[in-house]
């Protein structure tokens, strides 16, 4: 199947969405931790969800806890992350469809992890354009999805194109590491994240709920750069 760009754009795209992503993210978490006023004042949301819903997770008496979309709440900081996060779902479902166009691997199960990892990365990138659109601070329930839709399918993403491209990847290294053996532990890095992510939350740990968070989030992203010394014209 025709590939849409040659070897050396696509690690152009593949650098560029790394850094639009990566750095968004950095810059408006250090924009928002730094601003201070409302930022630093304890935030309730639970007037946004049902009644019988509990409050718990609902309440920061502190502020705003350090996850990622925390600053998609207020402006200067928002306009970084809202830019980063669409501009890099675009760049997400772009890179998504090039690599399933180049990767043609032997075997039905590969085939359909192949075809797997493509839908997954669409809906990480879709969702990524979404949640801009709900901060969590205003639309505390739509966000919540739009973000466990990246999360899971993060996971799926980095576990099934690791497996799609297991063979086709089998002679290509990174600083002497088997790329498919660094793959593999970025998907269980990512998995191990979201579980201890996940059980922080509910037990009140949000500072350390959201060093996971950031942890599964630097795994997806060095998963994409994963992609960069496997392409080759036939791959």
């Amino acid at each position: 199947m025709k590939q849409y760009l040659n070897d050396d754009y696509l690690r152009r795209v593949i650098q560029m969405g790394v850094i639009i992503i990566v750095g968004s993210c950095l810059i408006s978490q250090v924009m928002m931790q730094l601003g201070g006023g409302e930022r630093d004042q304890p935030v309730d949301l639970s007037d946004q969800v049902p009644d019988d819903f509990g409050d718990d997770g609902l309440i920061f008496e502190d502020g705003f806890p350090p996850f990622i979309s925390s600053a998609g709440a207020f402006m200067p900081e928002r306009a970084v992350f809202n830019f980063g996060l669409f501009t890099g779902g675009l760049v997400m479902i772009f890179i998504s469809f090039e690599i399933f166009h180049r990767t043609k691997p032997e075997g039905r199960k590969r085939k359909v992890s192949n075809v797997v990892a493509l839908v997954s990365g669409i809906f990480i990138g879709f969702s990524m354009m979404q949640i801009v659109a709900h901060p969590f601070n205003t639309s505390i329930i739509m966000h919540i999805f739009w973000a466990m839709n990246i999360f899971w399918c993060a996971q799926i993403w980095i576990g099934t194109l690791a497996y799609a491209r297991g063979d086709l990847d089998s002679d290509v290294s990174w600083k002497r590491y088997p790329i498919h053996q660094i793959r593999w532990a970025l998907f269980a890095t990512a998995v191990i994240s979201f579980q201890a992510m996940t059980v922080l939350v509910a037990t009140g740990h949000l500072v350390e709920s959201a060093i996971f968070e950031w942890t599964l989030t630097f795994s997806a992203e060095a998963m994409m750069l994963s992609l960069i010394p496997a392409l080759t014209p036939s791959a």
